[in-house]
């Protein structure tokens, strides 16, 4: 009798998570079950109904929508999921024209996170991970203050991450205490080999924050990807013609916002800047703290006009920060008994040379009574 050897066959990992992914174009369905198939249970449909129906049968961890879709849109979709199923990952995606309707998303629901087309595998993989984890994490913790929790998420939906400026500079650090007292916010982004970063205060608009910080990113997404702007004063002023006609039926609600947005070119070690009662912080290479101050009025939605701001420019810059005013007027305790301690500029002056990860690390550890902390540092 002959003897037939078989080769066992290798087991499939057991996947842990399922994502459901809604388009109505098919060849991105297609698309995107070949490029998570390994790693998740990937479910594809193509319209917001028969989604809502698969949600019935199915359990799923992560919904993923396109945006613009016949019948019903993405937010439309996600605004009847969420009700039903409030613990499932939401994420959009989205262009460049769906501002509107992601602020929507993320006033009348929340978003774990929206993506502008078109996306990348291993970053988006990164995204599901990350707010998988979290959405897991949140399951076994005791439930806080809703409030707190829901604006924790959003500026978590809303706000780069620090591997996301690592991304595009590794030597760099962001500092953010995520909570409901703290008014700042920040945007970077890099086109021809030079990043723009936006760096900005709501000051006392807390119930238009979240709402501000989104939109502010969207357009600011638009202005530099899309659009023909080089000039950091021309896209300044761009942003606050939009967030004027945008808000103008809640100036009441948001009496002041200030803005700042550089240009850093990092093979010519230029930086570009304009700002709006905001300054930024660099050295020089010969290894001095310089300060770049932008306009000294604050930008008001009731009573001021767009102001004429100007592009500074500086070369020979090595570090540049972005840090909120709070932490600029913090005294660092002293180890020398004969002074109760320091400015957080000359603390600054103390951080030349080196790594952004160490001086991230040693500014945190000094301002531990700051809970409203917001700083960028980026080494050119």
């Amino acid at each position: 009798m002959e003897l037939i050897l078989q080769r066992p066959q290798k087991k499939e990992a057991v996947k842990k998570y399922t994502v459901l992914y809604v388009d109505d174009e098919p060849v991105n369905l297609r698309i995107f079950q070949h490029a998570f198939k390994r790693d998740y249970n990937v479910l594809t449909i193509d319209n917001g109904m028969e989604a809502l129906e698969m949600l019935k049968e199915q359990k799923v961890d992560l919904v993923i929508t396109d945006q613009q879709m016949p019948r019903m849109s993405g937010v439309d979709l996600l605004a009847q999921v969420v009700p039903k199923y409030p613990d499932i990952v939401r994420m959009i995606m989205t262009g460049f024209s769906d501002i509107g309707a992601i602020i929507r998303a993320v006033n009348e629901f929340g978003l774990d996170k929206y993506l502008v087309k078109p996306w990348d595998r291993d970053q988006l993989k990164a995204e599901f991970d990350k707010a998988l984890k979290k959405r897991e994490e949140e399951a076994v913790k005791p439930k806080g203050d809703d409030i707190a929790d829901s604006v924790i998420r959003l500026n978590n939906t809303i706000l780069p991450s620090s591997e996301d400026l690592k991304a595009l500079i590794d030597d760099s650090f962001i500092i953010y205490d995520n909570n409901v007292e703290n008014p700042y916010g920040f945007w970077f982004g890099e086109k021809n080999q030079k990043t723009t970063v936006a760096f900005f205060n709501t000051n006392e608009a807390k119930g238009l924050s979240i709402a501000l910080k989104s939109y502010v990113s969207m357009v600011l997404s638009e202005i530099v990807y899309k659009g023909t702007e080089v000039e950091t004063s021309l896209i300044l002023k761009q942003v606050l013609s939009r967030v004027k006609m945008k808000f103008a039926d809640a100036a009441d609600l948001l009496p002041s916002f200030d803005l700042s947005i550089a240009i850093l070119d990092a093979q010519n070690k230029t930086v570009e800047y304009s700002g709006v009662n905001q300054s930024i912080y660099y050295f020089d290479d010969n290894q001095k703290l310089k300060m770049l101050s932008g306009d000294k009025e604050t930008f008001n939605l009731v009573d001021n006009g767009i102001p004429d701001v100007k592009t500074l420019e500086v070369s020979g810059v090595t570090e540049v920060y972005f840090i909120s005013k709070n932490m600029v007027n913090q005294i660092i305790p002293s180890n020398n008994s004969s002074t109760e301690g320091v400015s957080f500029l000359q603390f600054m002056r103390g951080m030349i040379g080196k790594k952004m990860s160490e001086q991230s690390v040693l500014i945190t550890e000094q301002l531990t009574g700051d809970k409203a902390k917001c700083m960028l540092g980026i080494h050119l």
